[in-house]
């Protein structure tokens, strides 16, 4: 008390009813932030598999057709400009070389999709395919989509 018989002011902020600042545990914010960077991650993947689905299936079935020796198959999924260049007992040459080499089970290691505004939506899709003759092969199958389909428009092939 003071003289006049007055409390003293107290300056604890925790009497005035202030609570000293919480420390924030580093490990909570990276938490919160790694978790952040997975949920990006998940959806940015979402939605390049969404994205990439109908080329995709195109260019498996283009492949497997090219790995069975049906070449009249692989070859009707070219698009209608392809098929005016490349004859198709040259690509049937090229699928007799190249189906038996490339007949093993294959990985998918990128999908691309592009699209402009006034140009036709265009994709890649890259393979990595362990070749019968032992060497590791990079298949890269380039499509566009004519009307609402996906259409081969080259591919390439190339020991890794």
């Amino acid at each position: 008390m003071t003289e006049n018989g007055e409390q003293p002011i107290q300056t604890d902020p925790i009497s005035v009813g202030l609570r000293p600042a919480k420390k924030r545990s580093w490990k909570k914010v990276l938490g919160v932030i790694a978790i952040a960077i997975v949920v990006l991650f998940v959806g940015a993947s979402y939605f390049v598999n969404s994205a990439t689905k109908a080329p995709v299936a195109v260019a498996n079935q283009f492949l497997n057709n090219m790995q069975a020796g049906n070449a009249a198959a692989a070859y009707s999924l070219f698009s209608t400009e392809v098929q005016a260049a490349v004859p198709v007992a040259q690509f049937d040459s090229i699928v007799s070389q190249v189906g038996p080499i490339l007949n093993s089970s294959e990985k998918i290691t990128s999908r691309k999709i592009n699209g402009a505004t006034g140009s036709a939506a265009t994709s890649e899709i890259t393979y990595e395919i362990k070749g019968t003759d032992g060497k590791t092969y990079v298949l890269i199958v380039n499509l566009t989509k004519v009307n609402n389909d996906w259409k081969v428009l080259n591919f390439d092939s190339k020991a890794k």
